[in-house]
């Protein structure tokens, strides 16, 4: 029976409930570098970003005509923020972890927040594991070097509790995939660029405004005016 899964996030109180895509994904937030649990869904033509357990205020959205109006750099560079979710390391499967082998780490910040940031494993220092409440517990001692973060350059040693295992498998997310492709299409060309951008005012209203039924976090994404 595998461990209790590491959260990724601390959680909100009792966090407002709202339908999410099938699939979860990790994706690497703007603001602070952290990797987060995510789905994603299209909405008004937009690209909305749920992070998990926390409030809808804090979604991401990306518009597909600014998108199409910067560069195939910055769509790729948005495209590299999201990977194939990373699990928990069983504590059963310990010893399949090489040194070399790309991990995500949770770091612990001031105010007790916990966040998680990427690290490659330098060595292992092997316990004999032992048996708690008929689940099997591993003791052992994982030395990381952090290559993102706050910490990142630096070197610690952790515990099976704090890492998980970044996949190799790309993005099938087909939401996501559709929409960036879409937009990878749009590029250097104006007048569906045009098209687009036309698109998404319409959905945000006449001159500026946000519809009644426009979910939380539109206004802030796409500066229109309550």
């Amino acid at each position: 029976m595998p461990p209790t899964p590491r959260k990724r996030k601390a959680p909100q109180s009792q966090p407002p409930r709202r339908t999410r895509s099938c699939s979860r994904l990790d994706f690497r937030c703007p603001a602070d570098g952290a990797w987060y649990g995510a789905r994603v869904t299209v909405q008004r033509g937009a690209l909305r970003v749920m992070y998990e357990e926390f409030p809808e205020e804090l979604d991401e959205w990306y518009d597909p005509a600014v998108l199409a109006a910067s560069s195939a750099r910055d769509v790729a560079a948005l495209r590299a923020r999201f990977r194939t979710a990373s699990p928990p390391l069983d504590d059963a499967r310990c010893r399949d972890v090489r040194p070399g082998a790309p991990l995500c780490v949770s770091c612990p910040l001031d105010g007790d927040l916990l966040k998680f940031y990427d690290a490659v494993l330098e060595s292992v220092f092997p316990a004999a594991h032992g048996i708690v409440d008929g689940e099997e517990r591993c003791p052992c001692r994982f030395t990381v070097r952090w290559t993102e973060g706050p910490r990142a350059g630096s070197m610690e040693e952790v515990g099976v509790e704090r890492v998980c295992c970044v996949q190799s498998s790309p993005v099938q997310d087909p939401v996501l995939n559709e929409f960036l492709d879409g937009v990878t299409k749009l590029l250097g060309n104006g007048n569906r660029g045009a098209t687009a951008s036309q698109e998404i005012g319409a959905a945000a209203g006449a001159e500026g405004g946000v519809p009644a039924d426009a979910p939380p976090g539109f206004q802030r994404k796409f500066g229109a005016r309550a």
